[in-house]
């Protein structure tokens, strides 16, 4: 055997030692070696399949046993929301952490970025000392969803050891940014749209349940918390216009997407009947005229605001007769019954 035989034998011996090395850390997106990568993706591609056609086995096949064994009950209904809303097999990856550690049995956190408002903190527990998270965006019209999925290395197999389902933009917005447009509100002292913003924010506070938290997520705590104490002091629920002789009680106010615009929905008990459209009507009209005074800003650069009108406060679980008014900021209306 030639001198240059024996140097090839060992560069290949001593390149192959090299790629099956592990990286000890996280690496994130481009960073993450192909071969892991490709494999990744082939299980996510089955993952969004299965979440999109209901299918269970394929879902379960994928999993650890503990998982397996862990979502037996959970699993249907899980099944069911997120068929209605993945509709195609497409979907594209936002971003992918491959951690390696030491030891098996250990909890792992990644962190996006320390500088923008979006960025994230993801944690989660491994039984390995090798995992792998994916945050991936379905394919789809409207709001935008994440399916999060995080592997653990189990007997040399990539194993779903747990499976996230979340809403993570609504109206085009973010919930960061639905935070600093309420904070914007409030500063106009707009309660009513700066809650608005707030309610439609923790909807989509958590796209991967308790395993993500944004950078921000405790100033946007507790603004949220000092936005419901004012409310609490400045609108008592339920609130009686004395102003208006039939003194109309409203009882909940909350936010009504208008493609991409928040608008504002008050909800009210009157002593109206209200088959009697032409006597709501006027009350309506009349409370109308005085909501900007009462609730300003909800009005200001929208298109409208909603009304129903009820008999009596609705219970939970319980349909409860009402009628409906649609109000342009300007002009003439139309309305809904039901």
């Amino acid at each position: 055997m030639t001198l240059s035989r024996i140097s090839l034998i060992f560069i290949l011996t001593f390149s192959l030692a090299s790629c099956s090395k592990k990286h000890e850390g996280t690496l994130r997106n481009q960073s993450i070696r192909p071969l892991v990568k490709n494999e990744i993706t082939k299980l996510n591609s089955a993952v969004i399949d299965a979440l999109k056609n209901k299918d269970q086995k394929k879902l379960t096949d994928l999993m650890t046993a503990d998982l397996r064994a862990s979502v037996n009950e959970t699993l249907t209904p899980f099944l069911e929301q997120t068929s209605s809303i993945i509709k195609s097999k497409g979907f594209s990856a936002v971003d992918e952490y491959h951690t390696v550690k030491q030891e098996a049995q250990n909890d792992v956190t990644v962190i996006s970025g320390n500088e923008t408002d979006n960025d994230y903190i993801i944690q989660y527990h491994s039984p390995s000392e090798e995992s792998f998270v994916s945050i991936l965006e379905p394919k789809r019209d409207g709001d935008r969803y994440l399916v999060t999925t995080f592997y653990t290395r189990v007997d040399d197999q990539w194993r779903l050891n747990t499976l996230q389902f979340g809403r993570y933009t609504i109206s085009g917005f973010t919930a960061p940014e639905l935070f600093r447009m309420a904070e914007k509100e409030g500063g106009k002292d707009h309660l009513i749209p700066a809650i608005n913003h707030m309610v439609l924010s923790n909807t989509c506070m958590t796209p991967a349940e308790n395993n993500w938290q944004y950078r921000i997520a405790a100033e946007m705590d507790a603004f949220n918390q000092s936005l419901t104490e004012k409310a609490q002091v400045i609108y008592p629920m339920p609130l009686m216009i004395t102003e208006i002789t039939t003194q109309p009680e409203i009882f909940k106010i909350m936010p009504q997407r208008v493609d991409n615009q928040i608008c504002t929905m008050i909800k009210y008990r009157s002593d109206i009947n209200i088959k009697d459209t032409t006597a709501l009507a006027a009350e309506n009209k009349a409370m109308h005229e005085m909501a900007s005074t009462l609730f300003p800003g909800i009005s200001e650069d929208l298109p409208f605001v909603f009304y129903r009108a009820f008999n009596e406060i609705p219970k939970e679980e319980i349909s409860t007769p009402y009628f409906g008014f649609v109000r342009p900021v300007e002009g003439n209306f139309p309305t809904t019954g039901k």
